[in-house]
């Protein structure tokens, strides 16, 4: 029994899960930390850093070692005749006949010592073939090779380039967590405006519950029709389906936002600001404008990228120049016979020269390659002139919501009073049977006109702000 009670009260700890209280920055933080399409963002910067290095390493030496063992099966010979001298000469330099003791002519022999018919010894040269084997039966090698560029064009554009690819990962970076800022601060408030249209079809609900009551307690005393009743009733019906669709779609609201969180889906969030949160006055168009110019990642992306497209117009235009390089080289050989390996002896050899490319003719390719890095030029300049105008126009759009929503926002707020106070002396005049039902019904719809739609101007008003935001870089005004 009591390890039955253990394991419940685990279960219950595994199962029950507190509810977690999420203010505007919490959701920020937590977006920031485990947003996936940012941390991915992170990575492609981390990505480009490294880019960067590989640019600046073609400038570096580049320095690599070897070793090698050769066992020489066979071994090729080489056919060689060797001067052998023999006799001797008279004072006239010609050969003499070599004789015996006796004075009787020696035999010519050949280099197996067999007599040779019909010749004698003479003094002079004799060339005596013989086949020499070159190489031994074993080689070991080991040593080092280094080349540096001295001069490069190629290389010289990628080390310019280098430092190119840094900012454009940077700033591509930026760009996304500001739209991750954004997309969690129009979530949020998406999450907040469906808390509150929930709370307005709930009070609705409370409402069409109370007129019911009226009416029916009007029909009992004979001072409504019976067609009041069913009205309310039905109204009642209705007020329930708009709360059951409420609740879900704060529901989806919520899972929007807990998955750009990092949340998990079954995590229960408080949100902890008011949508009726108070209105501030945004600065200028022309100051947010010239903001947007001086703050906006997405352009200092593409300025880098006008630099690297510039970039890789000299890298193409490098492709006619020579190329310099210095190389040397450095080993140590021992050869040796099988068997003999601890008589020999190591041998030394270093090299050091220069190496020069200098093209001649590919077929045209580099110039049309350079032909097409200047149109690519070209065209990134084209894009970010059209990028800019797009960037001001939406900031255009952004502006002006933001200010109409601030207008809507008042406007609204008077709305909500004067309709609560209509909504109130509705009810009060239909419980005395001094008003209809059709009056009550139109001052209950605009009170809930009214509370939605005041909702709906923060919502915009703060979605507007967000983008606005996003687009200059301005955290907070």
């Amino acid at each position: 029994m009591r390890i039955t009670l253990i394991y419940l009260f685990i279960f219950s700890i595994g199962w029950s899960q507190a509810s977690l209280e999420l203010s505007l920055q919490d959701a920020l933080r937590l977006s920031d930390e485990n947003n996936l399409t940012l941390k991915k963002a992170r990575l492609d910067y981390d990505v480009s850093v490294s880019q960067k290095q590989e640019a600046k390493s073609s400038a570096y030496p580049v320095i690599s070692t070897f070793a090698q063992g050769t066992k020489n099966l066979s071994i090729a010979t080489q056919p060689i005749s060797f001067p052998v001298p023999f006799g001797i000469l008279d004072a006239t330099g010609n050969p003499v006949a070599q004789i015996d003791a006796n004075g009787i002519p020696l035999p010519l022999r050949d280099a197996y010592g067999n007599v040779v018919p019909g010749q004698m010894q003479k003094t002079g040269i004799q060339l005596i073939p013989v086949n020499l084997a070159f190489g031994q039966d074993n080689t070991l090698v080991y040593g080092f090779n280094i080349t540096q560029p001295l001069f490069d064009g190629r290389v010289l554009a990628a080390l310019r380039s280098a430092g190119t690819y840094e900012i454009m990962a940077q700033s591509g970076l930026n760009s996304q967590k500001s739209l991750i800022i954004e997309q969690t601060t129009s979530q949020y408030y998406s999450a907040l405006v469906t808390n509150r249209v929930l709370a307005v079809m709930k009070k609705s609900l409370e409402l069409a519950n109370r007129h019911l009551k009226d009416a029916q307690a009007l029909y009992a005393i004979g001072n409504a029709a019976e067609l009041s009743v069913i009205q309310a009733e039905v109204r009642v019906a209705n007020a329930e389906t708009q709360v059951s669709q409420a609740r879900k779609t704060k529901e989806l609201t919520q899972s929007m936002l807990k998955r750009t969180c990092g949340l998990p889906m079954d995590q229960d969030i408080i949100l902890t600001e008011q949508l009726d949160a108070p209105v501030e006055d945004i600065p200028t168009y022309k100051e947010l404008s010239k903001k947007l110019l001086e703050n906006q990642p997405i352009l200092r992306q593409l300025e880098a990228n006008q630099k690297l497209m510039r970039e890789n117009i000299l890298l193409k235009k490098a492709e006619f120049m020579p190329s310099l390089a210095l190389t040397g080289s450095y080993s140590q050989q021992l050869p040796y016979n099988d068997g003999q390996f601890s008589d020999g002896v190591f041998r030394e050899a270093s090299s050091v020269g220069v190496a020069l490319s200098f093209p001649i003719f590919n077929g045209f390719g580099s110039k049309a390659r350079l032909d097409q890095a200047k149109a690519t030029f070209q065209s990134s300049k084209y894009t970010y002139k059209d990028t800019e105008n797009a960037l001001l126009m939406e900031l255009s759009q952004l502006y002006y919501s933001a200010k109409e929503a601030i207008l809507r926002i008042s406007a609204g707020d008077k709305q909500v009073n004067l309709a609560h106070r209509g909504a109130e002396i509705a009810e009060s005049l239909y419980q005395k049977g001094m008003s209809t039902d059709l009056e009550y019904q139109d001052a209950i719809n605009g009170l809930r006109q009214a509370e939605l739609g005041l909702a709906q101007a923060y919502y915009e008003y703060h979605t507007a702000l967000a983008g606005i935001q996003r687009s200059t870089g301005i955290n907070n005004f």
